[in-house]
């Protein structure tokens, strides 16, 4: 005697793709926002210029081990931005 099952075959309803792209859309918004947040943070230290998007951003300030003052709300951003983009895909 046979007992083993097979399930059926799964397909997806419209809902679901939908569903599916829209967390693909989200995920790939925030990993975009994420990178240009690192790249805003980073780019005064390697000399290349940024968009000025990030200044309306409210200020973090951060002591170095220089004892200069930076700006890590764009380090903030994309850290969090990335790490939410990861976790939802």
């Amino acid at each position: 005697m046979d007992t083993d099952t097979t399930a059926e075959t799964h397909t997806a309803s419209r809902t679901v793709g939908i569903g599916g792209r829209l967390v693909n859309l989200v995920s790939y918004a925030l990993f975009g926002i994420g990178v240009y947040a690192l790249y805003a943070f980073f780019a005064p230290f390697i000399g290349t210029p940024t968009l000025g998007v990030v200044s309306a951003l409210p200020a973090i300030a951060a002591p170095t081990e220089s004892d200069a003052i930076i700006n890590v709300t764009p380090l903030i951003v994309g850290v969090v931005a990335s790490a939410v983009a990861v976790r939802i895909r």
